[in-house]
Parts: C-alpha cells; structure tokens; sequence
C-alpha cells in the first residue's frame, strides 16, 4: 500500500533535484490590505443575502510599499498558458495567465500571497498573483500548483 509518508519519501528528493535544473526561482510575499480610507464611510456589515461583506484587499507588486517581508525563496516551474488552456480555463484570451509548480517546502497553503518568478528563460522578474486556490497536488505535499495573472499584465 502506498502511504503519504512513502510517496514523500520517493517523490521528494526526485524533485529536489529537478526543480533546481530547471531554472526558476519564486520569491514569496505575503500581502498587506491597505488601511481603509479614514474618510470613506464603512461598508455595510451584512450584503442582501446576509453574508459579511470584506472590502477588496489592494495586491501590491512586490517590492512596493503594501508587500511585506518575503516569506522566502524556492525552486519553481512557471509557463504561460496558451490560447487554447485558457479557453478551457473560460478565461479571456487577452489576459496572459500563468500555471506554476512550486517546490512542496513553500508555505504557500495560506491565501494573500504575492509571488516574484525569476530564471530560467524570463527576460526579467515576473510578478505574479494567484487567480484562485494554490493546490497540493494530491493532497500529499509534493508540489504546489495554481494558476496565476501577471500583475503587470505583460507576458514573457
């Protein structure tokens, strides 16, 4: 029987050494809201179908005032997606989106995070922003995977 502890055991070292050949580095950052406006009125506590309402947090690019200390540095895999994998993602063809693997030791399973590719075949640092769940491929905590938006909507 394979156990979690088992395919961690095979599995880890094998991308221990791949990811590093490949290349690519990811910054992590964890993102600051910015203080509400003092003179803006407060949202309303409760929307018309009684769920709290949060105002939208602001994803500053890293490095700028709202990012705060980097969480750390790790290998990764980034590729921008084509034409036809966002059509399948029903996202607008405009819109560079970006998939990305992350080595399985980022703390990547809370939500707020700024990330800043780098390596490989990049012209340059690559700030990116998470467009829904970061996932434990497998739930097994081998590798990270999610899609990402460029937030300086540029491609490579």
């Amino acid at each position: 029987m394979l156990t979690t502890a088992r395919l961690q055991n095979v599995t880890r070292p094998v991308l221990d050494r791949i990811y590093p050949a490949l290349g690519q580095r990811v910054q992590v950052f964890r993102a600051q809201v910015r203080p509400a406006d003092p003179e803006a009125l407060p949202p309303p506590e409760l929307d018309e179908t009684g769920m709290p309402v949060t105002p939208p947090g602001v994803a500053p690019a890293p490095g700028a005032v709202g990012a705060e200390t980097p969480l750390g540095e790790y290998p990764c895999v980034a590729f921008q997606l084509d034409a036809r994998d966002k059509a399948e993602l029903g996202a607008d063809t405009a819109l560079p989106l970006w998939e990305v693997y992350v080595h399985w030791s980022a703390p990547l399973h809370e939500p707020g995070l700024l990330l800043l590719v780098s390596g490989g075949e990049l012209p340059g640092p690559l700030a990116l922003a998470p467009i829904g769940d970061v996932v434990d491929e497998g739930t097994q905590r081998v590798a990270w995977s999610f899609t990402a938006r460029a937030t300086e909507g540029r491609s490579a």
